[in-house]
């Protein structure tokens, strides 16, 4: 390593170094480190199936001087939709509920005031019109959101307040609680045994990917530290309804500042990690989610029956399920679709406020996940990405490029 690196030799957790890709992307980190940008971080790709990066560096958090290992839990906000998503999607691959079905057909509390028409790929793509449903729970007691059983009455309850199908706003918390209605009812089982079996025991990565953690694993969290300054420079040059790459998507009346100021830090309480919030409540090491990606485009993987061009075809939004989405959006059927730089779709994935993120490039069987702690506007987490896909020659994402302003605040998150 170069003299900056050797300063912070024990920063980095002693795992061995899978590529030169990996002996390079340390010493970048170093980099990034000195200048105060990192407090605690993981990043895991794999390449054609094989683990090419896996470096866990920093500490657990600004008050936590204990070592990131590449087992530790980070909170990954939004990342979390990705994997709800994909257990959607499992569920339509094992025939329990269609794409294109009415929600009420298998979940019949839901098809009340107006909801009778919503189906799976209007929540999937974030067309049914219910973006601002529960947002009023802050005022009442924020701490609604970790009582999941209530959130699922409280959310067969609400009216929509556009057409579904027809405008694409962005359900920031909804989407989880209206995704979790789906999986129990249509699977009949509770959420969380839903996602052992799907993903986490298939893919051996038990321990290392919860959507409300167990008791047991607290040693293992980092904490979120909001990088206030940095926000405060991104969003002097952000267009608010600017998503990552070319398309725009509007945002819900409710997902204001204020909000996320009371939001960000009932992260980091004990209660609510514990509790399942389907939407923002994703803690897991880079590792494990990069190898649930990873699964996802590895055609070894028999995580799924139909055939992968089938998979991905759902996943995107393209196929014989492009008319399931909203032409020229940025969402596919529950994940961001990632556009290359020269144009054309080259994957799926979803970031997270704050920076973290995972997503998969079909064609070149790379999947790649960072998590953060120090949650900035996503900058940091473009520069990686550029870093790494440039070392490999692969494709950058639009969402990546160095002409374009990461700022997830709160577009995509």
């Amino acid at each position: 390593m170069n003299d900056g690196a050797s300063l912070h030799e024990n920063w980095f957790y002693d795992s061995p170094v899978h590529s030169d890709v990996e002996a390079k992307l340390r010493n970048f980190l170093v980099k990034l480190r000195n200048d105060d940008r990192i407090l605690g971080i993981q990043v895991c790709a794999y390449k054609d199936g094989e683990v090419i990066i896996d470096t866990a560096a920093g500490v657990l958090g600004k008050e936590d001087p204990r070592p990131v290992q590449p087992d530790s839990l980070f909170p990954l906000f939004s990342v979390s939709k990705g994997v709800v998503a994909g257990l959607v999607h499992w569920l339509a691959d094992k025939g329990k509920l269609k794409l294109d079905e009415n929600v009420a057909n298998f979940w019949p509390e839901f098809g009340t005031n107006g909801k009778e028409q919503i189906k799976v790929n209007h929540i999937l793509n974030h067309t049914s019109g219910l973006h601002n449903a529960l947002a009023d729970i802050f005022e009442e007691d924020p701490m609604i959101i970790s009582d999941f059983d209530e959130c699922l009455k409280r959310i067969a309850m609400v009216a929509p307040e556009t057409e579904p199908g027809c405008e694409q706003f962005y359900h920031y918390l909804s989407y989880g609680w209206l995704c979790g209605g789906i999986i129990e009812h249509a699977s009949g089982k509770k959420f969380q045994d839903v996602l052992e079996e799907a993903f986490v025991r298939p893919l051996q990565i038990d321990g290392e990917l919860y959507i409300g953690i167990p008791p047991g694993v607290e040693s293992r969290l980092a904490t979120i530290t909001v990088d206030t300054n940095e926000f405060t420079k991104a969003s002097q040059n952000n267009d608010p309804n600017k998503v990552r790459g070319t398309a725009t998507i509007k945002q819900p009346s409710t997902l204001t500042s204020s909000l996320l100021d009371i939001l960000i830090p009932l992260i980091n309480i004990l209660d609510v990690r514990r509790a399942i919030i389907p939407a923002t409540n994703l803690h897991a090491s880079a590792r494990a989610l990069t190898r649930y990606y990873a699964a996802l485009i590895d055609v070894d993987t028999k995580i799924f029956t139909n055939t992968k061009d089938k998979i991905h075809d759902a996943f995107v939004g393209s196929g014989d399920c492009k008319d399931l989405i909203l032409q020229n959006g940025k969402i596919g059927l529950g994940f961001i679709r990632l556009e290359a730089t020269e144009g054309g779709v080259l994957g799926f994935g979803h970031a997270g406020f704050g920076g973290s993120t995972g997503y998969a490039d079909i064609n070149n069987r790379f999947a790649i996940s960072v998590t953060l702690n120090l949650a900035s506007s996503g900058a940091l987490t473009g520069e990686i990405i550029r870093f790494i896909c440039s070392e490999l020659n692969l494709p950058i994402p639009e969402d990546y490029a160095e002409s374009r302003d990461f700022t997830e605040n709160p577009k995509i998150n």
